[in-house]
C-alpha cells in the first residue's frame, strides 16, 4: 500500500463510524468517547491527503496525531483502535530514511 491509500483506508473506518454515532441517542454519545479520537486522528488528513510522497506534514502527523492516538485510545475506547493502530504502523514503515531522523518514537510495534 502507498502513503495515501493507507491514509484512505484510515478515512474509510472512520468517516463511517463517525456518522453511525450520530444516529445514537444523546446519552449513548456522551458516555462514548471513541468520536473524540477517531476525529482528532484524522482531522488533519487533507494536509496530507494532498502529497504523494512523504513529508514533514506525515511527520507532524506521526509525532502528534498517531502518537496522542496510540498512547490514550484504546480497543475498550473505540472499536476501530486495532485497525488504526496497524495502519499508523505502515505508514511508519513507508517513511524514507531521509525522514527518520525526524520521529521522535519508534510507532507502534504490532504485526502487520
Amino acid at each position: 500500500m502507498e502513503k495515501n491509500e493507507i491514509y484512505l483506508d484510515m478515512l474509510s473506518w472512520a468517516l463511517p463510524h463517525l456518522r453511525n454515532h450520530m444516529t445514537l441517542g444523546i446519552f449513548s454519545r456522551i458516555r462514548d468517547k471513541s468520536c473524540y479520537y477517531e476525529s482528532q486522528l484524522i482531522h488533519g488528513f487533507y494536509l496530507t491527503l494532498k502529497y504523494d510522497f512523504f513529508n514533514d506534514i506525515d511527520i507532524d502527523f506521526l509525532n502528534g496525531h498517531a502518537r496522542h492516538y496510540y498512547i490514550n485510545c484504546s480497543e475498550e475506547k473505540s472499536m476501530l483502535y486495532v485497525t488504526q493502530i496497524k495502519n499508523i504502523s505502515k505508514l511508519f514503515a513507508l517513511v524514507p530514511d531521509s525522514l527518520k531522523s525526524q520521529l521522535e518514537w519508534e510507532g507502534p510495534s504490532v504485526e502487520l
